[in-house]
């Protein structure tokens, strides 16, 4: 029991000094004359018992109810004007002649 404590404990040291190292895994473990595989095997079960997952925390949302109606009116050269209800039918045509006449020039 206490060679495979020993083990770990030596593989433990071994993944923080390649993470200090700068270096990539792979030339870490050309530098030391490791196998790469079992590296990245004893890295995989460190990590997964030092860093467990981290549950998920759920944060409410509210989502507004629709805004009763609002459309939006794309001209063709991609302006686009939001209507709401309630809105004055005059102004709107006036603005939409502006704006076809503003585009053509």
């Amino acid at each position: 029991m206490v060679g495979r404590q020993q083990r770990r404990r030596q593989w433990e040291r071994r993944v923080a000094s390649w993470r200090a190292s700068g270096l990539s895994m792979a030339a870490y473990c050309r530098q030391r004359g490791l196998s790469y595989w079992m590296f990245v095997r004893w890295r995989q079960r460190i990590e997964r018992t030092i860093a467990p997952a981290t549950p998920l925390t759920l944060i409410p949302v509210v989502v507004p109810p629709p805004s009763g109606g609002a459309i939006t009116i794309r001209l063709p050269d991609g302006i686009g004007i939001e209507v709401e209800p309630g809105f004055d039918a005059g102004v709107l045509s006036a603005v939409m002649r502006a704006l076809q006449v503003s585009s053509s020039c």
